[in-house]
């Protein structure tokens, strides 16, 4: 019996570890077929979409969300994403568009050196939702915006005009809400991430109708040049300006505070450490349109020193509809306006109903020596074939920008209306004439007078 009994235990110690290895093996088996499946479905749909993966926490560097992740001051880790020495430049904010005629998706923002090896590398994106779930996805070159005027291979502003902007995207074909976060990658299943970079979405429940955007970083510019800028476009039309700071005083960013905190101007830092001509304007203006894309019906990309003038009209509403009479402005990515040069020849504008001019009459400080540009500078080249274009976009019908051209938009449209001079033009005022032109004097900007001067006035720098 007690063999028997023995036995018998034996028996069932022997069954229970075998069961268990079976289990275990099982288990095991189960695992890497999932793994296997999912790998193989995620490549199988060349990475598209489906491959849900564990839930992933949200960062800590959310505690500064997407809308002021860039704002000045803003660390130098959160502008820019450096690889390959430099020769690749990511701007670490991704935007979501879920226009109708580019699909959804998330964009991002590169410059790209073109005369480095490896131009473009292979990159993954991981996809954070706000419900914590993540997935992988393929992340593609998208649209490319070169230089179309004579590029410069040699040393210019600030550096070579080796480096172009791409617009990269991951396409989210079953999600219309905005990711949290996404997070690069050259791996194909999102191992070794680059940092973490917030999606920027501005779903506000009314678009304005016009915004400004300064169309590179901006440096060395002083504080009355600033104010005058955002003082004339917002008597234009302008519902916020965007500005990019690439280095400037702090104390310039203290003037304008009080345009920031009013919700008229937003001030993001730039601060490209890599010379690239112009501190990568192209990226700069490419961004402007990502950002407003749910917060303006048109915007205008344009430099310190230059402005839209309507020249039959007081602001840009009525110049838009005298446009809409001239062109149907729907079948159009935006406007083009020729820009002419402007200079000072030592006559500053005149009020016509006190007879003086305004650096006699008006109360603003700074020794009674300040002055802006567009009404001190009242001479104008004659031809207005000239100079370079600049352009007015429309957010829903383009999908990148330049300073100078439209170079994407919707398909089945043209890229812009032609403003007749007579509408209105891009004033460029500059610090000293063009060579080779005939100027005459003009009083234009005589009109704005009335509409700029209190609120410069009115600033907390000249209010005393």
């Amino acid at each position: 019996p007690s063999l028997s009994f023995g036995s018998e235990e034996m028996v069932k110690s022997r069954f229970f570890r075998l069961a268990c290895a079976f289990c275990c093996v099982g288990l095991l088996l189960i695992a890497v077929i999932l793994l296997q499946t999912n790998r193989l479905g995620g490549m199988e749909m060349n990475l598209s979409l489906d491959r849900v993966q564990l839930a992933h926490p949200a960062p800590v560097f959310l505690d500064h969300p997407a809308p002021v992740f860039l704002a000045h001051p803003a660390p130098q880790e959160n502008l820019w994403i450096e690889l390959y020495n430099k020769n690749t430049l990511i701007r670490r904010t991704a935007y979501f568009d879920n226009r109708s005629f580019t699909g959804t998706s998330v964009v991002i923002i590169v410059e790209q050196n073109k005369t480095a090896p490896n131009i473009q590398p292979k990159f993954f994106g991981k996809v954070v939702m706000s419900n914590g779930m993540t997935y992988c996805h393929e992340v593609e070159y998208w649209k490319k915006i070169a230089p179309r005027f004579n590029p410069h291979p040699k040393p210019y502003r600030h550096g070579p005009d080796t480096y172009y902007c791409n617009l990269l995207r991951i396409k989210l074909t079953k999600f219309s809400e905005p990711p949290l976060y996404i997070a690069l990658s050259q791996n194909e299943f999102c191992d070794d991430l680059l940092p973490p970079m917030p999606v920027f979405y501005d779903n506000r429940r009314k678009r304005e109708k016009f915004a400004v955007c300064i169309q590179k970083g901006i440096f060395g510019i002083p504080a009355e040049t600033l104010i005058s800028f955002v003082e004339l476009n917002k008597a234009l039309g302008a519902s916020f300006i965007t500005i990019w700071i690439q280095t400037i005083e702090e104390s310039v960013y203290n003037a304008m505070i009080p345009y920031v905190e009013s919700g008229l101007v937003e001030m993001l830092d730039w601060k490209v450490t890599t010379p690239i001509r112009n501190y990568g304007t192209h990226a700069a203006c490419n961004e402007c349109v990502y950002r407003n894309i749910h917060r303006a019906e048109y915007v205008a990309l344009t430099d310190i020193d230059e402005a839209f003038i309507p020249y039959k009209h007081d602001d840009w509403f009525g110049m838009l509809d005298d446009l809409g009479k001239y062109a149907n402005i729907k079948n159009y990515a935006g406007f083009r306006f020729e820009s002419i040069p402007w200079c000072d020849k030592g006559n500053s504008i005149k009020v016509a109903s006190k007879g003086n001019s305004i650096k006699a009459t008006s109360n603003l400080k700074n020794n009674g020596t300040f002055l802006p540009c567009y009404f001190k500078d009242t001479y104008r080249w004659e031809s207005t074939d000239r100079h370079r274009p600049k352009m007015m976009v429309s957010m829903d019908r383009a999908i990148a920008g330049h300073n100078h051209i439209i170079p994407h938009y919707m398909l089945g449209i043209r890229e812009c209306v032609y403003v007749p001079h007579s509408i209105g033009l891009s004033h460029h005022y500059r610090v000293t004439p063009l060579d080779g032109g005939e100027y005459v004097l003009s009083t234009t900007m005589e009109r704005f007078v009335d509409k700029i001067i209190p609120g410069l006035e009115m600033h907390p720098m000249w209010k005393q």
